[in-house]
Formats: C-alpha cells, sequence, structure tokens
C-alpha cells in the first residue's frame, strides 16, 4: 500500500471485500459484524455476561471478530480507528506478519476503560501464547468515541511502535525481526465494540514524541 486508505464504516460507506475476516485461534467462534448507520459493532449474544465475555471464559470468541485489510502495508506506517465501547472494553487495532483466516504471530493495540495495552500474540509449543510489551494507564470514558492509534516505525536503530489515544502516547521497540510487510485491521472482543472509520497513511511522520528516540 503506497497510498492513504480511509473508510467510514457508516451504512453502504465500506467495501467488505476490501477486508478478510480472521478468526483468534483460541476459539472455535467468531462473532460477525451489525452494520448501523454510522458504525459497525461486533455481535453480542443477549445471554452473553460481560464476565463471559473477557479473555479466558469459555464463551469469549462468541463476541470475538477481527478483519485484516488484504492489502499489505510496507515500513513505515500510521493507523488509526474512531471507536467506542460499551462496556469496559476492547476494541483494538492489529498488526499481524501474515493474511489468513486464523491469527497467528500478531502485535495488538488494546483499547479499554484503564488505558492502553500492547499484546504480542505467538505460538509456542505449538499452542497460542501471548504477553503484555507495554501499557499507559489511563482513565478512558465508557460509551463515548476514542481515537486509537498505532504507528509503525522503522529506522536503523530498529522497529518501534508508538500509540495511543484522544493524543495520549507511548512507545515501545519491537523485534528487528518484524518483517518489512505486513497486515493491518482491527478487533472487537470483550464486550460490544463500535468502530466508526479506520485509516491509514503510509510512510514516517516523524511525531515529536520519537524524534529524539529514533533519529536518524
Amino acid at each position: 500500500m503506497t497510498k492513504e486508505y480511509y473508510t467510514s464504516f457508516g451504512k453502504d460507506q465500506w467495501n467488505r471485500e476490501d477486508w478478510l475476516v480472521v478468526r483468534s485461534p483460541r476459539w472455535e467462534d467468531v462473532s460477525h459484524w451489525l452494520q448501523n448507520d454510522d458504525c459497525i459493532a461486533n455481535y453480542v449474544p443477549d445471554d452473553l455476561k460481560p464476565e463471559d465475555m473477557q479473555m479466558g471464559r469459555d464463551r469469549t470468541g462468541e463476541s470475538y471478530i477481527s478483519m485484516l485489510l488484504k492489502q499489505p502495508v510496507t515500513g513505515s506506517v500510521r493507523l488509526s480507528t474512531t471507536c467506542a465501547f460499551d462496556s469496559r472494553m476492547a476494541p483494538l487495532i492489529v498488526l499481524s506478519r501474515e493474511l489468513g483466516p486464523v491469527h497467528h504471530e500478531h502485535l495488538e493495540v488494546v483499547l479499554y476503560d484503564r488505558g492502553v495495552n500492547l499484546w504480542h500474540h505467538f505460538y509456542k509449543d505449538g499452542k497460542p501464547s501471548w504477553k503484555l510489551l507495554s501499557f499507559i494507564e489511563l482513565d478512558l470514558a465508557i460509551g463515548e468515541k476514542h481515537i486509537l492509534t498505532a504507528e509503525m516505525i522503522f529506522t536503523h536503530k530498529g522497529r518501534f511502535l508508538l500509540m495511543g489515544c484522544d493524543g495520549k502516547t507511548f512507545g515501545c521497540r519491537i523485534a528487528d525481526d518484524w518483517p518489512e510487510t505486513y497486515y493491518v485491521g482491527f478487533t472487537g472482543c470483550e464486550g460490544r465494540n463500535r468502530f466508526y472509520d479506520f485509516r491509514v497513511i503510509p510512510g514516517r511522520t516523524d511525531s515529536e514524541a520519537m524524534k529524539e528516540r529514533v533519529s536518524d
């Protein structure tokens, strides 16, 4: 992808053919999108309690749905989505090494009421595993729109991820073997999440937060 990509998820404003729905390897279940006038939301069964939707529970997969853009990105890129959550969590941006019907190794920039987490998902001994790489603590309102961002930055000093919400940012260095070409998208899970848009801006933006830290 060499040009900026933007879509609104309002009714009749986005092309489903641009996206691949991807299932979590942790559950066989996959949710589906509910189309609203101004956004899409992940379907949540009426009898699913908030505690049943949190990670590690038997029914978590019933509210989980993820999509990746079929067109890959290369090098530095800035991602953003306007989103909201109806319970405590957890709309998120995904960066994946590969495109396929089931997630393998990928990064998740996760929004919830206490802030933003960066999770690394990978396989260990043939089983899906995950670890927390970084986080920022914020007090984020439930039911209100937030702008979640993630910027992948490639330099000769390494690969960095600058993340944030509503203008507050934090960064993390990621593995040097992260591929130069990869896939991006988003996930709704652990409650009803609403996505209003998604934007991809190729190239480095050289934000003030990272200039001194990763300058060439």
